[in-house]
């Protein structure tokens, strides 16, 4: 079963900025509401691993699957072979700043009963998380 959500905004930040801040995990919490915090543990690198603190849930484990700087972070957390959680900030230059994606997808069979809950939490906080990233890189 796959399910997926993505939300897009601007900034007038240039990505530079934006993905900074997307990247300072001690204030995550600060445009995600839902994330106490989030650090990288080790080279931010594919295969890396980067640890969030959900809000009232334990610290969690993403394995870093693409990482373009400026541009693109993809994380990936796998219930073994039965689902995986994916989290992808994408973000675009433009004339008036950086454009800003974030999706939320889910795959694998048991994803549904396994995922389905934190995964339309996360995807319905998105738009509203992106508008904070981008006040938070613009200001």
């Amino acid at each position: 079963m796959s399910w997926e959500r993505t939300a897009g905004a601007g900034c007038a930040a240039p990505p530079e900025r934006v993905w900074e801040v997307l990247l300072d995990g001690r204030r995550w919490a600060e445009w995600n509401h839902g994330v106490q915090w989030m650090t990288v543990e080790g080279p931010l690198r594919p295969g890396g691993v980067l640890t969030m603190k959900p809000k009232g849930a334990p610290q969690t484990a993403f394995r870093i699957e693409a990482v373009v700087p400026n541009r693109l972070l993809a994380l990936a957390l796998r219930v073994g072979p039965l689902a995986t959680l994916r989290l992808c900030w994408n973000l675009a230059a433009r004339a008036e700043g950086t454009g800003l994606e974030a999706s939320v997808t889910t795959s694998g069979p048991f994803a549904g009963l396994l995922l389905a809950r934190a995964a339309q939490r996360i995807g319905d906080a998105l738009p509203a998380n992106l508008e904070r990233l981008a006040a938070r890189a613009g200001g």
